[in-house]
């Protein structure tokens, strides 16, 4: 019996969604060989369709062997699917792809199915990101060493003058002395912050919170966090994040204030809000620049800190005026942390 208009328009609809799917797709034989491969296919290994087709696979993939492949394929039950990463090779340039493949019986016959996806581009971010981490480790070992010893040096000379020297000029010198070794350690946390996340686990920020807030001069301001939940995240680096927000809401203050930390609705996130003075709207998107303090003693380092952290773990960050009138700053978490 003949194909119906019905089969025939279901199959040319099948064959203009594989087309339009937006992902390289395959099916070859037992036998390794290719006998049907898209435009996508083709134009992710930069050549045409009809010089793959016919073609076995271990021709274009340098890791498969004849004897791997048919290994390879045994090893599949019916309908199972894997993900794997590797290199395809045509005509001399290496290509690197994400690949899902699949087997199927159809007809009493075993075909296999496989889709690629190019990941230069993400080979190319991911190498950058490494470079940059080097380079910030650079950084960090010579903030450390050659501006660190110089400054400790002379503070041991200050020590030695003040049993001889009573004079006001001296209290400037250490207070100015005091002053760079803070620069200096907030320098230190911005180059290690800014690297991505290596390590997390699930977070409970009601518990994160509450040590971080121990970890500050509260005077007499108060906490509540209180809420249930997690966050996925580097626990070191979430705790720091919460410090330097509460001493932000603390330091531009000249009065107690009352610190909220809680989940944003619909489970996206958290925030950290208080009944402070706030942020003006026109200062909001300034107010994570590293030069930027409305403190004459701050750093200006404290939120660029922040949003580095928030950053390598892969969140937005949102400034708004919470309700009592003060700030609120609101971390949306749906998205994976970034690994390295």
């Amino acid at each position: 019996m003949g194909n119906t208009p019905r089969d025939e328009l279901e199959m040319e609809l099948l064959a203009e969604m594989v087309e339009a799917v937006g992902v390289g797709v395959a099916i070859y034989d037992d036998s390794g060989r290719y006998q049907y491969v898209n435009e996508a296919y083709a134009d992710i290994l930069g050549t045409d369709r009809s010089s793959l087709t016919g073609i076995a696979i271990w021709e274009v993939v340098p890791a498969f062997r004849q004897e791997r492949f048919e290994d390879y394929w045994s090893s599949f039950e019916d309908g199972e699917t894997r993900l794997a990463e590797t290199e395809h090779l045509i005509d001399g340039n290496s290509t690197p792809v994400s690949t899902l493949t699949t087997r199927r019986r159809i007809g009493g016959k075993a075909y296999n199915f496989g889709t690629i996806r190019d990941r230069t581009e993400r080979k190319r971010r991911e190498q950058e990101l490494s470079e940059k981490n080097e380079r910030l480790e650079a950084f960090a070992g010579i903030v450390s060493h050659d501006l660190r010893n110089p400054l400790s040096v002379a503070t041991g000379y200050l020590e030695l003058v003040q049993s001889d020297v009573d004079r006001d000029e001296i209290e400037l010198i250490e207070s100015a002395l005091d002053r760079m070794d803070t620069l200096i350690e907030d320098l230190l946390t911005l180059a290690r912050e800014g690297r991505s996340v290596r390590n997390t686990e699930h977070v409970s920020i009601s518990a994160v919170a509450n040590d971080a807030w121990k970890q500050i001069e509260a005077r007499d301001s108060s906490l509540e966090a209180d809420c249930e939940g997690t966050v996925v995240a580097d626990r070191g680096r979430i705790q720091q994040l919460l410090e330097n927000l509460f001493r932000n809401s603390i330091e531009h203050t000249d009065a107690s204030v009352s610190v909220l930390v809680d989940r944003l609705d619909a489970d996206e996130g958290f925030f950290i809000s208080d009944n402070g003075p706030g942020i003006p709207e026109s200062e909001r998107e300034r107010i994570f620049d590293p030069t930027y303090s409305t403190d004459e003693n701050g750093t200006g380092f404290g939120l660029a800190i922040v949003t580095e952290i928030a950053s390598a773990h892969g969140w937005s960050i949102t400034v708004t005026e919470s309700i009592e009138g003060g700030a609120r700053f609101e971390f949306r978490t749906s998205e994976s942390p970034q690994q390295q």
